[in-house]
């Protein structure tokens, strides 16, 4: 009786473990992005009334196009203020290649805290992939 009850409670162990193991894989995603490696954003501020997005994009393959595809801006209280969109002329994008670490600058109203929502991304091929940060808020004098 002793061995009836060891073995049974051994076998519900076993499949209690190799289920919740089972579960654990099931939510795994085996790559986070097809095309982004590693983004960051950050905004600081530059003086009276203008802030840097500091930026930095990397794609673990050759990238067609990277870098920055827009960048919004808003007060601390949420409003929206103006959207930059990037472009290979503004040096927001890159093209062909597998970094990009950069600074942007922009002018904003003096006396006020601001934010911004920064949109990168990395195309590759025919697969394109884009993430948003949220960046600090930053007092602008």
């Amino acid at each position: 009786m002793k061995r009836i009850f060891s073995v049974t409670l051994a076998t519900a162990l076993l499949l209690t473990c190799c289920m919740g193991t089972a579960l654990a894989y099931s939510e795994i995603e085996p790559y986070a992005s097809p095309t982004l490696s590693y983004y960051d954003a950050d905004m600081v501020s530059g003086g009276k009334g203008t802030a840097y997005i500091d930026f930095a994009v990397s794609s673990s393959k050759l990238a067609d196009e990277l870098g920055v595809e827009v960048i919004r801006f808003y007060e601390s209280n949420g409003d929206y203020v103006k959207t930059v969109y990037g472009s290979v002329s503004n040096g927001l994008i890159y093209q062909d290649d597998m970094w990009h670490n950069d600074s942007y600058k922009v002018s904003l109203p003096s006396g006020n805290s601001y934010y911004a929502e920064v949109t990168v991304f990395a195309t590759v091929g025919s697969e394109t992939d884009s993430r948003t940060v949220t960046t600090s808020t930053v007092r602008i004098p």
